[in-house]
C-alpha cells in the first residue's frame, strides 16, 4: 500500500519569481536549516536556461514512534532530487526522495502555475511507498504526517524569502 499527499499553496509571486528563488544556491541550505535539517550538502546544482536540477542530501532528526526508530534510527538521511522545466506559463518538476535504511521513498511531481498577474499556485502530488513487510504501511503514515508538517514550514520559509529578496 502507498500513501498519497496532494497540496496547493498560493504564493504572492509569479512563477518566474519562484523559480528565481530556487535558482539561488543560497536558498537551499537556508531552507533546509529552517526545516531543522543538519549536515546539509548540495550534491548537484545545475541551471540551464529555464531548467533547474537540484540534488540535496541532509540529515533530519527522526521524529518517529519506537517501532520506526528501530528501523531508521535517531537520524534520517534524505537524498532529494528535483528537475524543474518550463511548462506552458509556469514550471513543472519531477521529484524523487530516498531515505537511507528505508526501502522505497517518495516520488511525485510539482507545478508552479500563474494565478493572475502577481500570484502563483505551487501544486504537488507525492506518493510515499515503504517496502517493509508488516510495518511499511505504518511507516508510510508517519512519513505522510512528517511531510505535511514540513510543507507548512516550507511555505512559511518560501513566503518570507520572496518578501525579503
Amino acid at each position: 500500500m502507498a500513501a498519497t499527499i496532494t497540496n496547493t499553496d498560493r504564493y504572492a509571486g509569479t512563477p518566474e519569481q519562484l523559480l528565481e528563488m530556487m535558482r539561488s544556491e543560497d536558498y537551499w541550505p537556508a531552507k533546509y536549516a529552517a526545516l531543522g535539517a543538519q549536515d546539509f550538502t548540495l550534491q548537484e546544482f545545475r541551471k540551464d536556461g529555464s531548467e533547474l536540477s537540484v540534488t540535496t542530501r541532509r540529515e533530519t532528526p527522526a521524529d518517529l514512534p519506537g517501532f520506526a526508530k528501530k528501523i531508521v534510527g535517531d537520524q534520517t538521511v534524505v537524498v532529494q532530487s528535483e528537475s524543474w522545466r518550463e511548462d506552458g506559463s509556469g514550471y513543472a518538476c519531477d521529484l524523487d526522495i530516498t531515505l537511507e535504511k528505508v526501502p522505497g521513498g517518495i516520488s511525485g511531481w510539482m507545478m508552479i502555475v500563474a494565478v493572475g498577474a502577481s500570484a502563483s499556485d505551487w501544486i504537488l502530488e507525492f506518493t510515499i511507498k515503504v517496502g517493509i513487510p508488516l510495518v511499511g504501511g505504518r511507516l508510510e503514515g508517519v512519513m505522510k504526517r512528517e511531510t505535511e508538517a514540513n510543507l507548512k514550514k516550507e511555505f512559511a520559509f518560501n513566503s518570507g524569502w520572496l518578501e525579503s529578496h
